[in-house]
């Protein structure tokens, strides 16, 4: 199987992520999208974020009725902090009959330098980076050498890539500007946000827990 693993602290899960993810399915022929809650992220502090619990209970009601997405809780099983490469290496020695890719909006190109074994990120595994709406990335502009660049390509959907280790792709598949620190400072002020950007449920869930107020 082809399947996708989509990172994130997802605080909250909004109708991006998944527009995202199903944009990235039906692109790359993808059998299935996982979305991977992250624990403590590395470069977030301590009380910044939701609980795990409420997060991965927002992300069950999300994708509940979607079929090929799904919820997983492996990160947040593990000590902290997590790395990505970490959740790569294991699912790829773990089921080595499938092929694993990592979904990431085009803004993490940008710090890619900064993540743990970059380098053999790109040489043994495969991202998907998603162009984010007003945030256009010049790959001849990233602080990795040269030999790493060339392993992004950029591609369009009508291009129908395929998935496999050592290459990783930069896509224009147009997701909506949606971000979680919007939807945090719409329901901060009181605001209801549209089910184009939060899907009831999840509003429901975070009104019911009193997320996010002030």
């Amino acid at each position: 199987m082809k399947i996708g693993i989509l990172g994130g602290t997802f605080d909250p899960v909004h109708r991006g992520h998944t527009y995202l993810a199903q944009a990235v399915l039906e692109a790359f022929g993808l059998s299935r999208v996982d979305f991977m809650v992250s624990g403590l992220p590395p470069h977030k502090e301590p009380g910044k974020i939701s609980s795990s619990w409420h997060r991965i209970a927002m992300l069950e009601l999300e994708l509940k009725t979607r079929d090929s997405l799904f919820p997983s809780r492996w990160e947040l099983d593990q000590p902290a902090p997590c790395y990505t490469i970490k959740t790569l290496d294991h699912f790829k020695s773990t089921y080595p009959e499938n092929e694993y890719c990592f979904l990431a909006g085009s803004d993490a190109l940008e710090e890619l330098h900064l993540w743990k074994g970059y380098d053999r990120l790109l040489e043994e595994h495969c991202f998907i980076f998603v162009q984010r709406p007003g945030f256009t990335v010049d790959l001849t502009q990233l602080h990795i050498p040269d030999s790493m660049r060339r392993r992004i390509q950029t591609v369009s959907a009508e291009d129908h890539p395929d998935i496999r280790a050592g290459v990783s792709f930069l896509a224009p598949l147009g997701p909506p500007a949606i971000s979680a620190s919007s939807i945090r400072s719409m329901l901060a002020s009181g605001k209801e946000p549209t089910p184009e950007f939060l899907s009831p449920a999840v509003l429901q869930y975070i009104t019911g827990h009193q997320l996010y107020e002030k």
